[in-house]
């Protein structure tokens, strides 16, 4: 995600309007090997636009407070390749991914795409 993050700045430095957010950013995710610290995990809904660049996916964000679909902004490809859930347990500020305990159910609508 680093990688995507350094290779497409200009995007990431408009969609965050700060290159100090996306120079924080980049270190939160410059973790290569072993067990991930807390202090590299992800922890702000902003880290669902580097997954949906990094990994051409549609992203959807599922929250109490507020949900919405990325795709990617950068890709080189017509359609993203797959989508992922994201949810997050605000009262624990804990996110989780679908293959562990989230899904939706068949033609569910879902939340609006991001306005950037």
């Amino acid at each position: 995600m680093k990688y995507d993050l350094r290779h497409h700045m200009h995007v990431y430095e408009q969609l965050f309007t700060s290159v100090e957010r996306v120079t924080e950013l980049i270190m939160q995710t410059n973790w290569e090997e072993g067990s991930v610290p807390p202090e590299y995990w992800m922890n702000t809904p902003d880290h669902i636009y580097v997954i949906a660049n990094t990994f051409n996916l549609c992203v959807v964000f599922l929250a109490r407070s507020e949900s919405t679909t990325v795709v990617p902004l950068v890709s080189n490809m017509d359609w993203p390749s797959g989508t992922i859930l994201i949810g997050l347990i605000e009262e624990l500020q804990h996110f989780i991914q679908t293959d562990i305990s989230l899904s939706l159910v068949d033609g569910c609508p879902l939340p609006p795409l991001h306005v950037q």
